[in-house]
């Protein structure tokens, strides 16, 4: 298993606003786009499969994303998709957006909880799930939480 799983994306004309740049909702599409390439790589099903044919959902219960630098049509988009927390029910992955020159374009955390998608109750990570999980992270997919960021103090 290759890890950290990378998401590749061309981003293209119809992705920007009038300021010519990516418009702000899109980055969140780009990190939903690379989670649900994560699992399909990791998991081995995507979302569609997950709710229908395993009755098993995945809603988001927090996001969090830090845009550092704008995207335009000019850029290749690679996302980088790391474990930071794999709790009983709950799972968090930061996405790392970066440009192909290496530039930090955002960073993103969102935590899933798993439920069973009829009674939309919290279940248990599946043991076929957990496993894959921890031998990404035991490959190098797992990463330590950065510390809070600092508000700039007030003049």
């Amino acid at each position: 298993m290759t890890a950290p799983y990378l998401h590749h994306r061309v981003i293209t004309w119809g992705d920007t606003d009038a300021a010519q740049i990516v418009y702000t909702v899109r980055f969140f599409d780009f990190a939903m786009e690379a989670i649900e390439g994560w699992f399909r790589s990791v998991l081995g099903l995507d979302w569609y499969a997950l709710n229908i044919d395993r009755h098993i959902g995945t809603p988001f219960v927090n996001v969090a994303m830090d845009i550092s630098a704008p995207l335009t049509p000019r850029d290749h988009l690679c996302c980088a998709v790391h474990v930071e927390r794999l709790g009983r029910a709950s799972l968090t992955l930061r996405v790392l957006g970066r440009k192909e020159d290496g530039t930090e374009s955002f960073d993103a955390r969102h935590t899933c909880c798993f439920v069973n998608s009829q009674s939309m109750t919290a279940i248990p990570v599946p043991p076929e799930f957990r496993t894959p999980i921890e031998a990404y992270c035991g490959a190098g997919g797992g990463i330590t939480p950065r510390a809070p960021r600092r508000e700039a103090e007030s003049a």
